[in-house]
């Protein structure tokens, strides 16, 4: 048996099952929700539309229903929680996203999307996810978040649109741009899983067949396969993390929109990458090292060969038979 075939082996196994951890976190509501892509906090958009002292005198009748919603609730907070700042930020927050007919919150994963609201409050340091519900799994999904908002603005109690609240057209142009990035990016998963889990099951084979250059060969390019695909894959992620946060921040901040970057996806993704690396390295040792040793039991043959003598230092008895005969002159 070929216990040295073991460590690439689990190394294959850890990446085969965080790349698919990869590909299907959030692909439930409370499924690894916090390792998404990247998250959009909408819990303060439209946080424009709340009247000022500079406010027309002569508003229309949507932005006149809007302003006496919003009159309102601020009344009734101040009056609800007077003196605490932080409580009432947080209430309107939760009230504002409420009126509007939106989540507090938005996540894109690989192959949906999910939305919730913020517990207990949207600005509460460290408040967590509450998930409300996800878009049907589908692979290379394309991130709309602009027809999903306004979806739900025009239901909402309130019934308005993106243009009432300045929606930037920039932010859904740079996101389709994207997606097709992440298209690529579900590809490569695919190859990349597909090669990992073929590599568990040729090092099992090779745990068995002792000393087969071959088969160590073979296991080198699987895991190389592998290891080039996520790594490609996780680049790619990296990058559409970036820029979409980047995009959005940069449209969005003005109307209340933010976005963050997924950190536990990364660590998920790059530590696949790391364990490809290690499997693939493993094999070229192997492989080296298998080299070697038929490269000695040829030099060890050879040389026993020539002298006439066996393993162990004896002459054969083939080669004593001829030399008795030479003495007897036959």
């Amino acid at each position: 048996m070929r216990f040295s075939a073991l460590f690439p082996m689990v190394c294959a196994v850890v990446a085969f099952v965080l790349s698919m951890l990869c590909l299907f976190a959030g692909h439930k509501p409370g499924f690894m929700e916090d390792y998404h892509i990247i998250t959009l906090n909408t819990s303060t958009l439209g946080h424009e539309l709340i009247p000022t002292a500079t406010t027309s005198s002569t508003p229309t009748a949507t932005a006149t229903s809007i302003s006496s919603w919003f009159s309102n609730l601020a009344h009734n907070v101040t009056n609800e929680i007077e003196g605490d700042l932080d409580s009432i930020i947080g209430d309107v927050a939760d009230k504002l996203a409420k009126e509007l007919g939106i989540k507090q919150w938005y996540s894109l994963h690989l192959m949906d999307m999910c939305e919730g609201n913020y517990a207990p409050n949207a600005t509460k340091k460290g408040a967590s996810l509450n998930v409300s519900t996800c878009s049907n799994q589908t692979a290379m999904y394309h991130f709309d978040i602009t027809k999903q908002l306004n979806q739900e603005l025009e239901i909402g109690p309130l019934k308005l649109n993106l243009s009432d609240i300045d929606w930037p057209s920039d932010i859904q142009d740079g996101l389709n741009k994207l997606n097709i990035a992440l298209d690529a990016t579900f590809v490569l998963y695919a190859i990349g899983i597909a090669s990992a889990g073929l590599c568990i099951i040729t090092s099992l084979l090779a745990f068995f067949l002792h000393g087969s250059r071959l088969v160590s060969f073979g296991n080198w390019g699987i895991a190389s396969l592998s290891f080039l695909t996520l790594l490609i894959a996780s680049i790619i992620v990296t990058v559409v993390q970036s820029k979409a946060t980047h995009i959005i921040n940069k449209y969005g901040n003005e109307i209340g929109v933010y976005a963050y970057r997924g950190n536990k996806y990364l660590i998920l993704t790059w530590v696949a990458v790391a364990c490809m690396f290690l499997a693939m390295c493993s094999w070229v040792v192997e492989f080296c090292v298998g080299r070697r040793s038929k490269q000695r039991e040829y030099t060890e043959k050879k040389t026993h060969t020539g002298t006439g003598r066996s393993r162990w230092g004896r002459r054969s008895p083939r080669a004593s038979d001829e030399a008795a005969f030479r003495r007897a002159g036959v």
